[in-house]
């Protein structure tokens, strides 16, 4: 079994690249090996008793970085880390996207272009074909370039919100299948255009992981699975599942 840790990594940058979101850098071989599209590490954040967890955005030889969203006490105190101070986390977790020979559309919504800039990395390294949206409110400072860039200010070439190119772009570009991770409404709509149009799509889902292991339910979900009802984790069974089973609540 791979080993999970926890682990006390090295923080080489922790930078603000939007208004209240940030990315982060943390030094380890062996999570940059072995860690997938659309997994995630949890993080323990000073004396709080839950982790937090984040979606992995992205690996180098020795490295891997995070995106994250200021948004509560956890949060903060990530956000005040520096570099050279060190992380406590678990990880990688979950199972990620499929990697497959299709055509592939890309979308990440505000912090959910993280597992998408991941899934990006190595579809461009295997040479299989996609293109990417990001949509923002106003645009991340990256090195990162997605096909459309959607911002509402208008800070990039395209404004607006998702809703108002998504079909358009789905006619033009003409996917095989689709992978958005980005909140529950934007999944839901995507999903909803994704089958009328009868494209495969796979969400990355957010829920309340208490504990990011699969042990305390706190993350529990109802999909659709051979027709019939089946309980799952978002933790363990996910947080890649294809859109057409979700129970959209």
């Amino acid at each position: 079994m791979q080993n999970k840790g926890p682990f006390k990594l090295k923080i080489l940058k922790n930078t603000e690249i939007s208004s209240e979101i940030y990315k982060m850098v943390l030094e380890s071989e062996h999570i940059a090996k072995n860690a997938l599209p659309g997994q995630f590490v949890s993080l323990k954040c000073a004396d709080l008793t839950l982790r937090r967890p984040l979606s992995i955005a992205g690996t180098a030889e020795k490295t891997f970085d995070l995106i994250y969203k200021v948004k509560g006490t956890g949060t903060e105190y990530l956000a005040a880390l520096k570099p050279g101070d060190t992380a406590d986390l678990i990880g990688p977790m979950g199972n990620g996207y499929s990697i497959e020979d299709k055509k592939y559309l890309l979308i990440g919504c505000g912090v959910g272009i993280a597992p998408i800039y991941f899934l990006e990395d190595v579809l461009k390294k295997k040479g299989i074909k996609y293109k990417s949206i990001g949509c923002f409110r106003s645009r991340y400072k990256t090195d990162n370039e997605h096909t459309y860039c959607i911002t509402e200010d208008g800070s990039s070439e395209i404004k607006g919100r998702l809703d108002d190119y998504l079909e358009d772009i789905i006619n033009s570009e003409n996917p095989d299948i689709i992978c958005i991770c980005g909140p529950n409404p934007a999944m839901r709509y995507v999903t909803g255009i994704a089958l009328k149009n009868n494209i495969d799509i796979e969400v990355a889902l957010e829920g309340d992981m208490a504990c990011g292991t699969g042990v305390c339910m706190g993350c529990a979900m109802k999909i659709r699975k051979g027709g019939k009802l089946e309980s799952v984790k978002i933790c363990g069974e996910g947080p890649v599942f294809k859109g057409r089973d979700i129970i959209w609540e």
